[in-house]
């Protein structure tokens, strides 16, 4: 199941989002608590579910948010879309 735009698994990340909020992930809500994301935008204005869909994939954008030093994952999250875009193809 596709959980974000970015490919971050919000569920084995254990935020507490999840629960104290009731989040159900960026893809199923509109406005996220936490702000504007650019990389939410970009995927809905191209009409992706996710970035491993896209034609530049995987992105500078999404690249950037991938290896930031304070929040990014090394990659994992580009590897999650490689996976989810895999999946489609499979299914």
């Amino acid at each position: 199941m596709v959980e974000s735009r970015c490919g971050i698994l919000c569920s084995k990340l254990g935020c507490d989002k999840l629960f104290n909020v009731n989040c159900k992930g960026c893809v199923n809500i509109s406005k996220p608590f936490w702000g504007e994301c650019p990389v939410k935008k970009c995927c809905e204005e191209r009409h992706l579910e996710h970035c491993g869909l896209c034609f530049e994939f995987p992105c500078s954008l999404l690249k950037s948010f991938a290896y930031d030093k304070e929040q990014g994952d090394n990659g994992a999250r580009i590897c999650q879309c490689e996976k989810w875009a895999s999946e489609k193809v499979l299914s």
